[in-house]
């Protein structure tokens, strides 16, 4: 009986003679740290895949915010330019001027978000480790 193309090219490659079958070529030590080996590969490569599409989603996700950053931009500048450039025109900031209250108005707001968005999020990590300690007792 002739071997398979397949399996004579395998038995080349890793120097066994024809008629043994390489499973059965590793005593059960060998063959139980293979198998280790080839979980702990898989399990790295898992968590290899899990990063990248983590990195993924927060790339994506980033490119929406600044899109709706920008978005945010023309909309606060269309209403300041509607409000208050009529009440500061008087005074004689200049174009200068309303660009570094816009600014300020900008500054004003972010801040606000960010520190509003700190507390929640502080919020929300509470009550995450309180929930994983009762869970734990």
């Amino acid at each position: 009986m002739e071997e398979d193309p397949k399996v004579a090219e395998q038995h080349h490659r890793l120097g066994l003679p024809p008629g043994i079958d390489p499973r059965k070529a590793l005593d059960s030590a060998a063959m139980e740290r293979v198998l280790k080996a080839q979980a702990l590969a898989r399990a790295q490569a898992q968590a290899a895949t899990t990063v990248v599409l983590g990195t993924v989603v927060t790339l994506v996700t980033s490119a929406f915010g600044f899109i709706a950053a920008l978005a945010w931009n023309d909309a606060i500048t269309a209403l300041i330019v509607k409000y208050l450039v009529p009440v500061f025109s008087k005074t004689g900031f200049g174009n200068t001027g309303l660009l570094v209250l816009k600014a300020i108005v900008l500054t004003i707001i972010a801040v606000i978000v960010v520190v509003a968005t700190q507390r929640v999020a502080g919020r929300y990590a509470q009550k995450s480790v309180i929930s994983a300690a009762a869970e734990n007792n």
